[in-house]
């Protein structure tokens, strides 16, 4: 017997989730996108018919996905794969339908003209790497490919943040809230650290040739917006982690004699990764800190993107370093 969802429940928690959604974003003028239903039979022909309706240009079929957001000149849809649903937990359906609310609500409340960087065959000829006189390797992307890879990155980053966002307002609520209660053990701190080093490797070894920018974007949505890592980055700042004493007998607990770096991007071992990590870090913590973190600006977009470029070029450095190991 199937574990997912059928349509019946799945139709009766888009409404309140929509609805809850709606509570703790402001007013946008642009209409809800309607959200359809497929199964794994009918995903094809449910998903072409969906890219004529909305004008979208991107007609490869994506990577499987349990929700997509389909956008294109005619407006807007999102698209269910049933059987793709991990569980029967409506709370966990939330998650994901608002993230893919929050691309509709980014994307519809950017300036004018932004959007077209997501528009397939924009990449320029510009490489990587170019070489300075000196022989030096350095960063040879032109600025619109920049923007380019910037805006790639914002549109999965700000759509898991206005989750992450829309959640935290939902459960702060609740009478049960109680956060600032937890006492930071490492049976509370030590799954965050796997987490987030997750994601960092997933960025820099998934792909052989290049880096993964949904990981991570997943991995700064992580470390800025969930309400629970904050708690354990101003933890760690204020060194209140606790840790074991392994000199004891049975190991004890105790405070760290040295402050304890929550990000863990000091613990990336290729140094040439953590600069452009770290100026990334700093420039999407001045965007989340606005009223309206969602609103991107083009120049932000080519920051972005540099970082971004800048891990590119360190991982051929590194590769062709390796080969001559």
């Amino acid at each position: 017997m199937a574990n997912y969802p059928t349509q019946k429940e799945i139709k009766s928690w888009i409404p309140p989730a929509t609805a809850i959604f709606k509570s703790f974003m402001p007013p946008i003028s642009a209409p809800y996108p309607p959200v359809y239903i497929t199964s794994d039979r009918s995903f094809e022909n449910d998903r072409s018919a969906l890219l004529i309706q909305t004008g979208c240009k991107h007609t490869e079929e994506p990577e499987p996905a349990v929700m997509e957001y389909i956008h294109g000149d005619n407006g807007g849809a999102i698209l269910i794969r049933q059987n793709l649903l991990p569980d029967k937990n409506d709370e966990h359906f939330c998650w994901l339908l608002w993230h893919e609310f929050g691309h509709f609500y980014a994307i519809n409340s950017e300036p004018e003209g932004l959007y077209h960087y997501n528009d397939p065959g924009l990449v320029d000829d510009s490489r990587i790497v170019e070489f300075a006189s000196s022989g030096t390797p350095v960063l040879g992307m032109s600025d619109e490919r920049l923007k380019q890879e910037g805006y790639w990155f914002w549109q999965e980053f700000v759509a898991e943040s206005i989750s992450k966002y829309v959640s935290f307002k939902h459960r702060s609520t609740s009478r049960n809230y109680h956060p600032e209660q937890i006492d930071w053990h490492p049976r509370y701190w030590g799954g965050i650290v796997d987490k987030l080093m997750g994601l960092l490797d997933d960025t820099f070894f998934h792909y052989p040739n290049t880096i993964d920018e949904y990981s991570l974007a997943h991995y700064f949505a992580n470390l800025l917006m969930d309400d629970f890592i904050i708690l354990y980055c101003n933890a760690a700042e204020n060194g209140k982690l606790k840790v074991y004493d392994n000199s004891t007998t049975p190991p004890g607990i105790c405070f760290p004699n040295e402050p304890i770096e929550p990000t863990c991007i000091s613990d990336i071992e290729e140094e040439l990764y953590r600069d452009p990590l770290w100026e990334m870090k700093e420039q999407l913590y001045a965007q989340v800190a606005r009223k309206e973190f969602w609103m991107i600006e083009e120049e932000t977009l080519l920051k972005l993107g540099r970082c971004i470029g800048n891990m590119m070029l360190a991982k051929i450095i590194l590769m062709s370093q390796h080969a001559f190991d």
